[in-house]
């Protein structure tokens, strides 16, 4: 398994539509996650309108929440490795920092 923590770097200065229960301060965790040995992908939100949402894979859930608009940067908890079933997500993966 392979945790991670998501934060939104820009998102105060562009994206303005999210009110204090949607989104959380830059430089606070936006959002959590968990990567199951068989890709499975899980997100816990960390918003005051939290929830939980479940993914076919990682690669998909970024595809909705990766915002690369909103400065969203990726911290992998666990030891660095290659992502194997997306080589487009292996060749960003370095040092424990991913930016989307």
């Amino acid at each position: 398994m392979k945790r991670f923590t998501a934060y939104r770097d820009d998102m105060d200065t562009h994206h303005a539509t999210h009110n204090s229960d949607q989104k959380n301060p830059e430089g606070e965790a936006q959002y959590e996650g968990i990567i199951f040995t068989d890709g499975t992908c899980a997100i816990r939100w960390l918003t005051a309108a939290a929830s939980t949402s479940v993914w076919a894979s990682f690669c998909t859930a970024m595809k909705v929440h990766g915002h690369p608009e909103y400065g969203t940067r990726i911290v992998f908890h666990d030891e660095p490795e290659p992502l194997p079933w997306d080589d487009d997500i292996a060749s960003k993966y370095e040092t424990g920092d991913m930016l989307l």
